[in-house]
């Protein structure tokens, strides 16, 4: 995989280690990268017959529809201690407003939180997961970046760690997006060296640069 910024995936709390990406997900998804990163490398379509560049356009543009189906079905963990929990609950049940634009979200976030209850926590130091996806999570943070607490109070500062922790969730979903949106380009620009005048450079098995030939 080219990009080094990779995100922190794990925090330990209570001297216990926790995962916001599985190790299933990161190693499918990381798996799909380089496999299509290998057949690009791999493979060249310059000079090839027609059906032949349609094949490999074929093969290299399912490579990637698995990559995306993998990344939208992707479940990353938001983990909540009691005191979080019950916070967002009431804070999404009782406290914040809704419009139609926002009440639907609501809903589906407190069904969601349903999944992790209060009886689930056997001490205050406990810390429960819920298992959202890229969406979910960008609700959650929408839906709760309307509240204004007033003063540095506790309930401040759970709030505030509950907008970290989405935010850590976030950094992750991000990066794989991000690689994405970079493996699209990738794509067309491997895709555009099949045409004569274009050549395709392969710099430390790091980075695909194309470059017209004079």
């Amino acid at each position: 995989m080219k990009n080094k910024n990779t995100p922190v995936i794990k925090f330990t709390q209570n001297n216990k280690e926790y995962l916001h990406l599985s190790s299933a997900y990161e190693n499918t998804l990381n798996s799909k990268i380089e496999e299509l990163e290998e057949f690009m490398s791999s493979n060249i379509g310059k000079g090839k017959p027609e059906e032949e560049k349609e094949e490999l356009f074929g093969n290299v543009t399912q490579l990637w529809k698995n990559y995306a189906k993998s990344l939208k079905e992707t479940k990353y963990s938001f983990y909540l201690n009691q005191a979080q929990w019950s916070f967002l609950d009431e804070l999404i049940s009782v406290e914040l407003e809704y419009d139609v634009n926002t009440v639907f979200f609501a809903i589906e976030l407190t069904n969601l939180l349903k999944d992790v209850r209060n009886n689930e926590y056997t001490s205050t130091s406990d810390i429960v997961a819920l298992d959202v996806d890229a969406t979910q999570i960008t609700y959650i943070y929408h839906l709760i970046a309307t509240y204004k607490p007033k003063g540095l109070s506790e309930k401040t500062h759970t709030f505030s760690e509950i907008l970290l922790r989405i935010g850590e969730v976030s950094k992750v979903f991000n990066y794989y997006n991000l690689y994405s949106e970079n493996l699209s380009g990738d794509v067309t620009d491997w895709t555009a060296a099949f045409e004569e005048g274009v050549t395709q450079q392969v710099v430390g098995q790091q980075e695909i640069d194309f470059e017209e030939v004079k």
